[in-house]
C-alpha cells in the first residue's frame, strides 16, 4: 500500500532516514518520460519530406539524468509509464543493465512507449516531433508517486518538459516535489523548455510552483532568458535566483557553464573541445554529473569541470542516452587535458 500524504506519514518516514533504518535507498530518484528516439541520417533533413532515420535509441530527459547518475556510481530510481511493447522492453532493459531501480516503472497495456524523431540543421538546431501527448508517459499520475518512495531519496530531479505532457504528469511531478519537500528531499530542476509541448506563458505558469521550491535549478543559457527576459546571463541568473531556487547553474554549450549561489558567488568552468557527433541529451549528462558532484560535497568549480567533461563525452557519441559510462571515464578525460580536478 503506499503512504498518504499526511503528516503523520511524513513524520514516520523522516524519522526512519534519521536513524537509518535498513531498507534500500537512493541517491537520486526521478520520474517523466520514458521514450525512445530516432534521429535524421543526415542534416538539413527535415520530417516533411521522405528521408532515413537511425535510432530507436532510449531517450526522454529525465530517464537520460537517472541512467548517467547510475552508470556514475549513484543509487537510482525511476517513476514512469512505459508501453506494453518491444520499446518499452527495451527501456527496462537499458534501465536494468545499468542498475537503475525499475520497480515503479508501470506497464500501460492500453498505450504505446514514447517517441521522438529529431532532425539536425547545419547550425545545430534541432526539430522534433514527439508523440508523447498520446504515449504511455503520459498517463503517469500523482497515484504512481509516494511518500515512502520519495524519502528514500537524497535527492529528486525534475524535467520541466515532464509538466508540458499533459495534467496528470504536471500532477504526479508536483505531488513529487511537495513529497520531497516535507520529507527533506533536496529537489533539483532542469526546466528542459519544449515549445512542441507547451507555449513559453504556459510553461513559465507551470514551472512556477516548481521553482518555488527547488534547490538546484541547471538551466541552459537561452531557457534562462526565456524564463527571466534578461539578456545578460549574471543578472538573469540573479533574476532567477528571486524565483525559488538557492543555486542556478546555466549550461552554455561552447562556452562552458556558470554556478551562482544564492549568496552572490559565481564560478566559471570551461567546456571541453569535441568533435560534435549528436548533442541531444548533453544538457542531461551534464545534470547528472553535476548532481554526482554535489551529492559528494565537492566544491562548484570541481562540480563544473566534471560535469562539463562529462557533457563532452556525451556530445562525441550518436544517442542520447550514450554518454560516459562511469566515473573512471570522465575523470581520464580531465586528466588529458591536464586540468586540475
Amino acid at each position: 500500500m503506499k503512504a498518504s500524504l499526511n503528516p503523520q506519514n511524513i513524520k514516520y518516514f523522516c524519522i526512519l532516514r534519521l536513524i537509518g533504518v535498513n531498507y534500500m535507498s537512493f541517491d537520486v530518484i526521478s520520474l517523466g518520460e520514458l521514450l525512445v528516439e530516432f534521429v535524421r541520417k543526415e542534416r538539413d533533413v527535415m520530417h516533411t519530406v521522405p528521408g532515413e532515420y537511425i535510432g530507436p535509441f532510449p531517450s526522454g530527459a529525465p530517464a537520460i539524468t537517472i541512467d548517467t547518475c547510475a552508470r556514475l556510481g549513484l543509487r537510482t530510481g525511476f517513476i514512469g509509464v512505459v508501453g506494453d511493447d518491444d520499446f518499452g522492453q527495451m527501456l527496462l532493459e537499458r534501465f536494468r543493465g545499468d542498475g537503475v531501480d525499475i520497480s515503479r516503472i508501470r506497464i500501460d497495456k492500453d498505450s504505446i512507449t514514447g517517441m521522438a524523431f529529431v532532425a539536425y540543421r547545419s547550425d545545430g538546431s534541432r526539430r522534433f516531433v514527439f508523440n508523447l501527448k498520446y504515449s504511455a508517459s503520459a498517463k503517469l499520475s500523482p497515484e504512481d508517486v509516494d511518500l515512502e518512495y520519495i524519502a528514500r531519496a537524497k535527492l529528486l530531479h525534475i524535467s520541466g518538459s515532464t509538466l508540458y505532457i499533459s495534467s496528470s504528469t504536471k500532477n504526479a511531478c508536483k505531488k513529487a516535489v511537495t513529497l520531497a519537500k516535507a520529507s527533506g528531499t533536496i529537489v533539483s530542476l532542469d526546466p528542459n523548455i519544449r515549445l512542441e509541448l507547451a507555449s513559453i506563458d504556459e510553461i513559465k505558469e507551470m514551472l512556477h510552483p516548481i521553482l518555488i521550491n527547488t534547490d538546484i535549478l541547471l538551466i541552459g543559457e537561452d531557457e534562462l532568458i526565456s524564463i527571466t527576459g534578461i539578456t545578460n546571463i549574471n543578472e538573469a541568473a540573479y533574476r532567477a535566483l528571486d524565483l525559488g531556487p538557492k543555486l542556478i547553474v546555466v549550461k552554455r554549450g561552447r562556452r562552458g557553464s556558470i554556478a551562482l549561489t544564492s549568496n552572490g558567488i559565481i564560478i566559471e568552468a570551461r567546456a571541453f573541445p569535441v568533435g560534435e557527433v549528436d548533442p541531444t541529451g548533453a544538457g542531461d549528462v551534464f545534470n547528472a554529473a553535476f548532481i554526482y558532484g554535489y551529492l559528494n560535497g565537492w566544491n562548484l568549480e570541481k562540480i563544473l569541470i566534471f560535469a562539463n567533461a562529462a557533457a563532452a563525452i556525451k556530445v562525441g557519441r550518436r544517442g542520447p542516452m550514450e554518454g560516459p559510462k562511469s566515473y573512471e571515464e570522465v575523470a581520464s578525460l580531465i586528466l588529458e587535458k591536464n586540468i586540475h580536478f
